[in-house]
């Protein structure tokens, strides 16, 4: 059974479980809609599968397989948050099932978004993460990697995962039956987050959050900087796209400056994009995309949302 993306990753999964030298606990880690959960999900699988010497598990046909797919393998153990957290009795719970040995193979655990475990259960998990039984696998998934305490940090092994190629991602999309002809500059405009890209093709805004942003980029006055601020302090919901769209037309700028063609994400506005470059330096373009950036950053820690709209829109 064949996992598109993350090659390195599954072939290093594969190759621990022929050999049996696997680490006991992973965080995976990376950004939203990277794939994390799907990834964990299949690591599991793999890890169930019951299918004994094939190249590249898990089989998917199988028993262990087959009931994993349907949700009743008795070895596999999901806690997501039930409310805003992941509690200490879901902990709890997990350290009552890891204690009984299962009748044959492995038992895996999956943690979703193991940021929202309390600090409570966070510790509670502790100490199964230090003596942990040689029959279970502990997979944790999260796109905060930080707010996991320092101690949980220090018992697991973890895993970045790696934005997908244009090809990857091509794959991954005909694979779920999806449609992306003539949108195929939303793909580079995901760069490689293959949720983001599900997201930009099914967003039925994305035309006017596109158009609003490039009438910021090309007309260059008051007028038009006043305007996007407010489009974007109205909706909040448009603003990753937003900057997403911006950073894409100064890439794109940059690569016209130095006639380079290929790759351009917006080529539709190739002439417009030329005459913005004509008038731009490399330093003043490369200077938009650092405050960018750097909103980008501040976004994370939390920066009050009106004064990173100010900073987008006015100071860049």
């Amino acid at each position: 059974m064949d996992y598109i993306g993350q090659t390195d990753i599954v072939d290093g999964f594969r190759n621990g479980i022929k050999h049996d030298n696997l680490s006991h606990a992973f965080v995976l880690t990376g950004e939203t809609g990277i794939g994390k959960k799907t990834l964990a999900h299949f690591i599991a699988k793999a890890l169930l599968c019951t299918e004994k010497g094939i190249a590249q598990p898990p089989c998917g046909h199988c028993r262990a397989c087959k009931s994993f797919d349907e949700m009743i393998n008795p070895n596999f153990f999901l806690i997501r948050s039930e409310t805003r957290n992941i509690v200490i009795k879901q902990i709890r719970e997990l350290i009552e099932d890891i204690s009984v040995r299962p009748l044959q193979g492995r038992k895996v655990y999956i943690i979703e978004d193991a940021d929202k475990m309390t600090n409570q259960a966070q510790n509670c998990l502790l100490k199964t993460l230090e003596e942990p039984p040689a029959y279970a696998t502990i997979i944790l998934t999260t796109d905060k990697y930080e707010a996991l305490l320092l101690t949980i940090r220090s018992r697991i092994v973890r895993i970045n995962l790696k934005p997908c190629s244009i090809n990857e991602m091509k794959l991954l999309l005909q694979k779920k039956g999806i449609n992306f002809d003539g949108k195929e500059h939303l793909l580079y405009l995901s760069r490689g987050i293959p949720g983001k890209a599900i997201q930009l093709l099914a967003d039925k805004n994305f035309e006017e959050n596109r158009e609003k942003t490039l009438n910021f980029v090309f007309n260059e006055d008051t007028s038009s900087k006043l305007d996007f601020n407010q489009y974007l302090s109205k909706n909040k919901n448009a603003f990753y796209t937003c900057i997403d769209i911006l950073e894409s037309i100064y890439r794109d700028t940059l690569l016209l400056s130095c006639s380079l063609e290929d790759g351009l994400i917006n080529a539709d506005k190739k002439d417009n994009i030329l005459k913005y470059a004509n008038k731009h330096s490399t330093v003043d373009i490369t200077d938009k995309i650092s405050m960018i950036e750097k909103v980008r950053s501040n976004m994370k820690r939390n920066m009050n949302y009106q004064l990173a709209v100010d900073m987008l829109t006015l100071e860049i």
